[in-house]
């Protein structure tokens, strides 16, 4: 369609990646997982305070080339956003998408999965799992761990599930029959802001009915999902598995969904998902398992339930590699500081995130319907966020190891407003100072 190529500014060019195989890795297959690479290397022992501030140094510019390859890639995503929303805008939805739409999709996904590659410093992937916590789970799904996440042995960490999560619902107190749609007027169901009044008519089948009623639903913006039970009783379930989600409805004469009828009801609570990494503690948020802070080899480790299809006889396992950028920032020689910067290739990221969609990852996002659209916009909004938390992170990061190398600086070189201490100082701790005098200047 013409607008989507007014909105690209230029004439369309073949995705560089159009035709690569969306293949899933094969169950029974582990990858080789991403292993440090290039010549990083600080600086360990009992340390000089030269030695200190030149393990500070690197680390500093370490984390601003992260900084700013972070922002292209947050540039990307809400220039995809703008494109989506562009395209949703300028269209009366009765004809399909143009393929010109995923086309352009495509190109920007590609362009952020080049940012995430070429994010290096000394030769060491960034953003790619050279410098964070990496793994492939068996029959549940790696999400991601912590700094203090240990190597996993060969055979991988046992996961153990005792209670699987649950979906918050609500089911109706009667059989669907045609003539209880023929006495009911209307179905009222409301999730945060949104709400829908559904009118049932009479010449409605209990197949039509449904439909029309999880279309309805859809084009209210309502995450929520209809269907019948075993003993055909009507059932509105949320999405989103977990105890952090609800929502509330009523039937306004007939049992169709609240057994008082009239009577607005809250959905029934969701359950999230419990059980033991490595037989070490964990806590669960929907699908999520996380190991606990103060766990010795698990801690803040992540796994994704995948779902009700996994195998029930299954022997779930996680195998991980912790690949963290560990340096030493202080003189005494003492328990090394330790950073793990996320893996944001397009088919891994997102797939921890509640996203609102049916996608597990960026790289699934599809434009074919409008409501492929829809869930890819809710996708692309839910990493836009994540992302720019790592920004803003790795801000914090910066400011706090710039903040730490003042401290040593000003033992022995003299920076505004403080006098200088006796002793020598080394050519190359001047010329830190001066950058640091600098950037002190510029944030007075």
């Amino acid at each position: 369609m013409e607008y989507l190529k007014a909105k690209e500014h230029g004439s369309a060019h073949p995705s560089p990646i159009e035709g690569r195989s969306r293949t899933a890795l094969a169950p029974d297959r582990m990858p080789r997982l991403p292993r440090p690479a290039g010549w990083l290397s600080f600086e360990t022992g009992a340390l000089t305070t030269e030695a200190t501030l030149r393990n500070l140094e690197t680390m500093i510019s370490l984390l601003q080339t992260t900084a700013e390859a972070l922002g292209r890639i947050d540039d990307t995503l809400l220039d995809a956003m703008e494109l989506l929303q562009w395209a949703w805008s300028n269209s009366d939805h009765q004809e399909p998408p143009s393929p010109e739409l995923a086309r352009l999709l495509e190109r920007r996904l590609y362009t952020m999965d080049e940012a995430v590659r070429l994010c290096r410093f000394h030769g060491r992937g960034l953003l790619n799992g050279e410098s964070g916590v990496v793994g492939w789970g068996k029959d549940v799904i790696f999400v991601r761990g912590g700094p203090h996440t240990e190597d996993s042995p060969p055979e991988g960490y046992p996961v153990s599930i005792t209670a699987q999560p649950s979906r918050p619902h609500m089911i109706g107190g009667v059989s669907l029959h045609e003539s209880w749609l023929q006495a009911e007027s209307e179905i009222f169901l409301a999730e945060g802001e949104r709400y829908l009044r559904f009118e049932c008519t009479a010449e409605l089948t209990v197949r039509e009915f449904l439909t029309e009623l999880q279309s309805a639903v859809r084009g209210a913006g309502l995450d929520l999902e209809v269907g019948v039970t075993r003993n055909r009783r009507l059932i509105v379930r949320h999405s989103q598995y977990g105890s952090q989600f609800k929502f509330k409805g009523c039937s306004r004469k007939t049992p169709l969904l609240t057994r008082r009828p009239g009577r607005l009801e809250w959905s029934r609570r969701g359950r999230d998902i419990k059980g033991t990494l490595a037989g070490e503690p964990a806590f669960g948020i929907g699908r999520l398992l996380i190991g606990y802070l103060d766990n010795p080899r698990t801690s803040e480790l992540s796994v994704l339930w995948p779902g009700p299809t996994a195998q029930e006889a299954g022997d779930p396992r996680v195998f991980v590699k912790q690949n963290g950028l560990a340096f030493q920032d202080r003189e005494q020689d003492e328990p090394d500081a330790r950073i793990c910067l996320p893996v944001l290739y397009t088919h891994q990221i997102g797939r921890w995130l509640e996203t609102g969609s049916a996608y597990q990852a960026l790289r699934d996002v599809r434009c074919g319907t409008w409501d492929e659209v829809s869930d890819t916009l809710h996708m692309v909004y839910a990493v836009a966020s994540e992302i720019e938390d790592w920004r803003e992170r790795t801000e914090r990061w910066i400011k706090r190891y710039q903040n730490r190398a003042l401290v040593y600086l000003r033992r022995g070189v003299p920076l505004p407003g403080i006098p200088a201490e006796p002793g020598f100082v080394s050519a190359e701790t001047e010329a830190m100072a001066q950058a640091l005098r600098r950037m002190v200047g510029a944030e007075g």
